[in-house]
């Protein structure tokens, strides 16, 4: 299972609550830190996701995107390379007042 985060920010909140939660996890910072073969939670941003593929992926925040001044198409772009990451389900947080929450 992999949680994608738009931002680190995110990325780093996910991290505590499952941490706290005594769940393991594999924080993932930079291409080096991400092992496909343990059984952990992957935590990441959208963008360190690209080229991966996950039988879960949670897509924490979705209802805030886009950032405040974030180009739309942009973030669009980053949300759909997220979204199919997952091979087998995808769990949307679509609370927010965002464009994509109005949308989705």
């Amino acid at each position: 299972m992999a949680v994608l985060c738009a931002d680190w920010k995110t990325r780093d909140q996910c991290a505590r609550v499952l941490h706290q939660r005594k769940l393991p996890l594999e924080n993932r910072i930079k291409s080096g830190d991400y092992d496909p073969s343990s059984n952990k939670i992957k935590v990441m941003t959208m963008h360190a996701s690209k080229g991966l593929e996950f039988p879960v992926v949670a897509l924490p925040g979705v209802g805030h995107m886009p950032a405040p001044g974030e180009d739309e198409k942009d973030a669009a772009r980053v949300f759909y390379v997220a979204a199919t990451r997952a091979s087998q389900r995808l769990v949307l947080g679509v609370g927010g007042d965002g464009v994509f929450a109005r949308r989705l």
